[in-house]
C-alpha cells in the first residue's frame, strides 16, 4: 500500500530501483564493472585491490554510479546489479550483456597502463562449494 495516498500497489521492484535499471546502459564499462562488485558485497577497498586502482577512484566510481542511476545507497546499486545479473534475458539492460565483450580501449585506461594483459572485465566469483 502506498504510504501517501493509500493505493494499493502490486509487489515488484521498488521505484528507485525501476528508474534506475534502464539508466544503467549508459554506465562505462568500468563503472558497470564496479557495479557488479558492489552487487557481490565487495567494499572499496577489495574493489580496488581487484582492479589495481586506488581507492580514491572506486569512491569516485561509485559516485559516479550512484548519480548517474539516481540511487541514494551502495546497497541499492548492489541490489541493482543482481537483478541485471539475474535478468531472463540475457543483457535486457546492458546490451553487451554482463560485461561480455568488454575492452580495454573502451576505457578510459588502456590495457598497457595497468600493466599488462590483467583482466578487469569481470570480478572473480567465489568457487561453488560442492
Amino acid at each position: 500500500m502506498c504510504p501517501a495516498c493509500g493505493a494499493h500497489r502490486p509487489p515488484g521492484l521498488p521505484q528507485p530501483l525501476a528508474q534506475a535499471l534502464p539508466l544503467s546502459r549508459a554506465l562505462t564499462p568500468r563503472e558497470r564493472v564496479v557495479l557488479e562488485f558492489l552487487g557481490l558485497g565487495y567494499d572499496n577497498r577489495s574493489i580496488a585491490r581487484e582492479m589495481q586502482v586506488s581507492e580514491r577512484t572506486v569512491k569516485r566510481f561509485v559516485t559516479a554510479i550512484l548519480a548517474k542511476l539516481g540511487l541514494r545507497s551502495r546497497l541499492q546499486a548492489g541490489l541493482l546489479a543482481l537483478m541485471a545479473a539475474s535478468s531472463p534475458v540475457d543483457g535486457a539492460f546492458w546490451p553487451e550483456g554482463l560485461m561480455d565483450g568488454v575492452r580495454a580501449e573502451d576505457d578510459d585506461v588502456q590495457a598497457h597502463e595497468t600493466g599488462g594483459d590483467h583482466d578487469l572485465r569481470r570480478p572473480r566469483r567465489p568457487a561453488a562449494s560442492g
